[in-house]
């Protein structure tokens, strides 16, 4: 009878994801439709003649990244108990691309791609171990994220030692941000989240009275999320701290690409100016979180680094665009990977 009840549970969550993934799709073949309409078919096909072969190697870069990403998840989510010791690495793979794919394209974003994640990890890890493991991999990222940002102001002091006010203003808000985040994430490390998520959140007008009502049903399944999520730093330090390097070597190796862009053009940069292109670009768009494909915040960012640089603002007209391509087209693949069959 148990057997059979947990057959019949499992093939509900199946049907479930599956559902969940045929949204997904739809979703993102929908959004890359009006992306490459808004970007333009004739502004897209000019820059990759323009930028030919080059657009091997920048593409080609972001496999690399991809994997670095993959492993530093699998390194979270394989913890030794039975039921993570048959994932493949290819699984993971697959969901880092789609989900980043879904990420590009959700309206307030970075954030769709983690349920989906979640529902797909689901019927082999459960709910609470797939809801902490795509946390926990998701603040690696965004802990990279702060750290990167961080490791760039001395950098942008260096290479533009004259700054106006406004700049300086802006550097200070950033650091004193990065930090108090910074803190904020080494919190959720050691004590979790979920709980203290679900109590900010049951006072929002709307769907407070849910969140509070969820949070009074399911106490046990919050507090066993939160023990999950403070396991990694307090039990698992070594796996922490080679997780949280693999995010942040890939953060630092990306930034080759705008090297690969600017030399496709003939006007090759440092590698210290292109991780400052980066980081200011990265900043503004994640300050800018609500635009889908970050549309118009990434551009914004690129025109005032190449103004601090005293690069032509018409090369980060075409960096800008070469990304853009570039997302598009692992968007695409992201996409098509949704509808892959799963498998362990």
């Amino acid at each position: 009878m148990f057997q059979a009840g947990w057959s019949a549970s499992n093939s509900f969550m199946a049907k479930k994801a599956k559902i969940a993934q045929n949204i997904f799709f739809l979703l993102g073949a929908l959004a890359l439709g009006i992306m490459i309409y808004t970007t333009g078919i004739g502004n897209i096909w000019r820059d990759i003649i323009r930028t030919g072969w080059w657009f091997v190697p920048i593409i080609g870069l972001w496999v690399v990244v991809y994997l670095i990403n993959a492993y530093s998840f699998c390194i979270i989510i394989r913890d030794g108990s039975p039921e993570t010791v048959g994932i493949r690495f290819s699984r993971i793979f697959k969901l880092v691309i789609s989900g980043f794919a879904i990420n590009y394209i959700t309206p307030f974003g970075l954030m769709g791609g983690e349920p989906y994640k979640i529902i797909e990890l689901q019927p082999v890890l459960g709910i609470q171990k797939a809801t902490s493991s795509v946390l926990l991999s998701t603040m690696m990222h965004i802990v990279s994220h702060f750290i990167f940002w961080m490791v760039s102001i001395p950098l942008l002091l260096f290479l533009v030692p004259v700054l106006s006010d406004v700049v300086e203003l802006g550097i200070i808000l950033s650091s004193g941000t990065s930090f108090l985040l910074l803190f904020w994430a080494f919190r959720v490390y050691t004590r979790g989240g979920v709980n203290r998520a679900l109590r900010i959140g049951s006072r929002l007008p709307y769907i407070g009275k849910r969140l509070r009502a969820y949070r009074s049903q399911n106490q046990d399944k919050v507090d066993q999320m939160d023990t999950l999520i403070a396991d990694l730093y307090k039990n698992r330090k070594k796996d922490f701290i080679a997780s949280l390097l693999l995010e942040l070597f890939s953060r630092f190796f990306l930034c080759i690409e705008v090297i690969l862009m600017m030399q496709a053009v003939g006007n090759p940069i440092t590698y210290g100016q292109s991780v400052l292109i980066e980081s200011i670009q990265s900043l503004i768009g994640n300050l800018l979180f609500f635009m889908p494909m970050q549309m118009g915040s990434r551009e914004g960012g690129i025109v005032i680094v190449y103004g601090l640089l005293s690069i032509p603002l018409a090369y980060g007209v075409f960096v800008s665009l070469c990304k853009r391509i570039r997302e598009l087209f692992w968007i695409l693949v992201g996409v098509l990977l949704i509808k892959i069959n799963r498998s362990n």
